[in-house]
C-alpha cells in the first residue's frame, strides 16, 4: 500500500465537497489539485482539468478499487483508452487527456508520488485511437468484464475461505452479491442508511446528487447484521462508538474501497477459485475475482438467470445509460424466437 503523504494546498471547502464520494485520500488529492489549478491557471483550464481529474478518480475507484496515487502506468493506460472511445469531440477528449497529464505532473512535483506514471505516454495515440491495453488483450474473449456463477460466489463466505474478521467480511461479500453495489459505495454506507425491517439501503450518488435504493434478503443478512451491530463491531474497533459507518477497521473509522476488494480477492484465493488474469506493465497482478467482479456477477445473474427486467436492474445498479446495463444480457436466440413467435401461436 502506498504510504499516505500530506497533500499540499488541500483546502477545507473542496475537501468537504469531495470526501463523501471518494473518501479521505482521493478527496485530499483532488482538493489540493483544485486549489493549485485555481491559483495558477486560467479559469477555463482549471475547471476543465479539475473536472477531468474527478472523472479519472471515479473511474479508477469503480473499475480497480484504487485511489489516484495507487494507479500504475497500466491502470492509466486502461483509463485513457476508455475515454478515447467515450468522447467523440476532440476538444472534450483533449481536455480529459490534459487533465491526467497535469494531475500526475502536479502530484509528482508536490511529492505525493515518487514517479509520474503518465510521464512517458504518447498522447497522440489516444487521440488517434491507436492505444491497445493489456487488459483489453487479456479479456478479449466475448465480453469485456468477468463474472462468476452463484455457486462460486457462495464459496467465498464459507468458513475456510473468509479472511479475518470473518463476520464483517461475510457481510461485505454478501452485500456486494445481494445488492450489486460498488466497493466505493459499500464503504460509505452509514448505519442510519439501512432500513433493517425492509432490507433497504439508501445510497447517495455524489455524481448526480440523487439517492437510489438497493435491497437485500432480510432473512439471509439480518442475523449477521444483528450480531455485527450488537457487539462485534464495537469489539473490533475503538472507533465504533463515534463512526457512523457500517464498515470500519481496527485502525480507521471508515474502510477503504481497496480494502473491500482485497477481502474478496483473499476469500477467492482461500476458496481456490481465484486466478491471475495477467500481470500489468508495472508488474502488478490482475486477479479474476475482485470486489467489482461481484457487481458484474450480480448483474449477470439477474439479467440471465433471474430475468430481472432491465429497467429495474438499471435503477438498482445506478447506471446512467441503459446501454451499460444491456452488456450483461447474454444473446439468446431461442429466447428471442419464443418472445416473437409464441404469443401468436
Amino acid at each position: 500500500m502506498v504510504e499516505a503523504r500530506r497533500i499540499p494546498g488541500a483546502a477545507v471547502k473542496p475537501y468537504e465537497d469531495y470526501v463523501e464520494e471518494f473518501g479521505e485520500r482521493n478527496a485530499e488529492i483532488l482538493s489540493g489539485f483544485k486549489a493549485s489549478m485555481e491559483r495558477t491557471q486560467a479559469d477555463g483550464s482549471a475547471q476543465t482539468w479539475v473536472s477531468g481529474a474527478v472523472t479519472c478518480a471515479r473511474w479508477l475507484e469503480e473499475h480497480y478499487d484504487i485511489n489516484l496515487e495507487e494507479a500504475s502506468r497500466s491502470d492509466l493506460d486502461d483509463y485513457l483508452e476508455y475515454i478515447s472511445g467515450e468522447f467523440d469531440s476532440t476538444e472534450t477528449l483533449g481536455g480529459k487527456l490534459d487533465s491526467v497529464r497535469h494531475l500526475y505532473d502536479w502530484m509528482y512535483r508536490k511529492g505525493v508520488i515518487d514517479d509520474d506514471p503518465a510521464a512517458e505516454f504518447d498522447w497522440e495515440n489516444y487521440v488517434n485511437g491507436k492505444s491497445r491495453t493489456l487488459q483489453a488483450e487479456a479479456l478479449n474473449q466475448n465480453k469485456d468484464y468477468v463474472a462468476i456463477p452463484r455457486e462460486e460466489v457462495e464459496e467465498l463466505w464459507q468458513d475456510d475461505a473468509l479472511p479475518s474478521p470473518a463476520l464483517r467480511n461475510e457481510i461485505i461479500i454478501r452485500l456486494l452479491w445481494y445488492t450489486g453495489m460498488r466497493s466505493s459505495e459499500i464503504v460509505r454506507i452509514e448505519i442510519d442508511d439501512i432500513d433493517r425491517d425492509e432490507g433497504r439501503i439508501r445510497i447517495y450518488a455524489k455524481k448526480t446528487g440523487d439517492y437510489r435504493d438497493v435491497w437485500y434478503p432480510v432473512g439471509r443478512l439480518e442475523p449477521l447484521l444483528n450480531e455485527w451491530l450488537g457487539y462485534r463491531r464495537s469489539a473490533l474497533s475503538p472507533y465504533a462508538h463515534e463512526s457512523p459507518y457500517l464498515l470500519l477497521t481496527h485502525q480507521k473509522e471508515q474502510m477503504r474501497a481497496s480494502h473491500v476488494s482485497r477481502i474478496v480477492k483473499d476469500a477467492a484465493r482461500n476458496a481456490g477459485i481465484n486466478e491471475v488474469l495477467y500481470v500489468d506493465a508495472a508488474g502488478k497482478k490482475r486477479w479474476k475475482i475482485t470486489g467489482h467482479t461481484l457487481r458484474h456477477s450480480f448483474a449477470t445473474h439477474h439479467a440471465n438467470v433471474l430475468e430481472t427486467p432491465i429497467h429495474i436492474l438499471q435503477d438498482v445498479m445506478g447506471h446512467d445509460k441503459i446501454e451499460t446495463t444491456r452488456k450483461y444480457i447474454s444473446e439468446d436466440k431461442e429466447a428471442q424466437r419464443r418472445a416473437m413467435q409464441e404469443p401468436w401461436e
